[in-house]
Formats: C-alpha cells, structure tokens, sequence
C-alpha cells in the first residue's frame, strides 16, 4: 500500500486557532497596554476607566482592565447574542443557568424569549457585574454571586435540580487543562438528560474537551463581534 499523502493545510480548527492565537490575542493585549498608558483621552484620564460605573459608555472597559477574569473590552454584540439564543432554543428550558452575565446583555434576550413560568438563574464572579445585573427586574431571574464551579449547589440553593440548557461566557481558556475538564464534566452532571450547553470562547481550548464529554458538539465562527468569537453547542 502506498503512505498516505501527508496533509498540507491544517483543518479548520487549527487555522481558526492560529488566527486567534496570532492575530485577536496579541491586538487584544496591546489594546490593554495603550489604555493604561498614562496618556489624557480628551478629558477622559485613563484612571477614570478603572472607576466601574454601570451607566458609563466605559463601563464594560473598567472592568476588562480591572478584572482578569473578564475576555473582552466589549459587551457581546447583537450578532453574536442572536446567535447563542438561537442554539439555546430557550422556549424550550423551563430552567436555564446563565455563566458569566456581566452586565445582561444576553440575558436581557434569553429573558425575552424563555417561558414566562421559567427560571433564569445567573452567576456571576465579578463583583461589580453583579450589581449592574441586579438591575434586571424579571421575577424568573435568580442572580448569585458565587463559582461556576459551585453550580450545583448554586441550583440547590434555587430549589432547583438540573438545568436545560447552560449558556456560558467565561473564558475558558483561562483555566489550566485539568480545571477546564473539571468545569465541563460538573455542566454535564448538572444538565438534564436531554440539556444542552451553549459557549462562546475566543479560542479553540475548549473543543477537544467537549468533544470528550457531551454526544453531540457542533463549532460556528460568529466574526461580526469584538474580537470574533466561535459559538460552541454540546448536546448531552
């Protein structure tokens, strides 16, 4: 038998990897650094970002440059929402877990289309996140607080026992590999038997771990948002 021809581009993955890895990742960091340059944006003083206030156009920026935690300069756009709430079906999920709400912009759009009995539960780490989407007045939505990683007892707490469907935020890619397959397999164990997990990441980290845990993966690029960012669907 004749050797196989070795492969001479990469698949997908690994170009939608490199291009985040060599392209977004490095704009994204000199972007932070020109930003904490001591330099006066009219009369705007970098200082000035670093103070939260949830009604400033900055807000989101304060944030991105206090916390490390948080991916992004931006708020998600319409385009990259419409796109996660649609892989969501959240007609379809009396109860939905919501990681990483920052300021509610998708969860303002998940509150607008899920049943009007259901429950919306939203967990958020930063602190200053969690006020701006305590803001949100909706009776179905319940905000902690708290961990990802404590979601179970997040939902016990609720007096409720499985989500149908986590839709998520957080970066991933800010884990190590263990903490990353940790968080995924606890997301499998808290979905209900037909759940579903929705994320959007900034890099392709996370794939090969859902592809471990969850039946089902399916991967979507959604450039039409700041960086761009890849829409992740894994059916239990």
């Amino acid at each position: 038998m004749k050797p196989k021809p070795e492969r001479e581009d990469k698949d997908m993955l690994d170009k939608l990897e490199e291009f985040f890895d060599e392209k977004v990742q490095p704009k994204m960091k000199e972007f932070e650094k020109l930003l904490k340059k001591d330099i006066e944006l009219g009369d705007l003083k970098p200082e000035k970002l670093l103070e939260y206030d949830p009604d400033s156009p900055f807000s989101y920026l304060s944030a991105f440059l206090r916390d490390k935690a948080v991916a992004s300069v931006a708020p998600s756009s319409k385009f990259l929402v419409d796109k996660m709430v649609e892989r969501m079906d959240p007609g379809a999920c009396p109860v939905i877990v919501e990681f990483g709400p920052a300021e509610g912009v998708m969860t303002r759009k998940i509150l607008h289309s899920m049943p009007e009995d259901g429950t919306l539960l939203a967990v958020e780490l930063n602190e200053n996140f969690v006020k701006a989407v305590k803001r949100i007045r909706d009776p179905r939505l319940k905000v902690v607080h708290g961990d990802a990683f404590h979601i179970a007892s997040h939902l016990k707490a609720a007096g409720l026992k499985a989500a149908d469907c986590l839709v998520s935020g957080i970066p991933f890619s800010f884990f190590d590999p263990p903490q990353r397959l940790e968080l995924v397999k606890i997301i499998h164990d808290v979905l209900s038997p037909s759940g579903r997990f929705v994320a959007f990441q900034y890099t392709t980290h996370l794939i090969p771990v859902l592809n471990k845990t969850f039946r089902d993966v399916d991967v979507s690029l959604e450039v039409r948002n700041l960086p761009p960012a890849l829409v992740m669907t894994a059916k239990k």
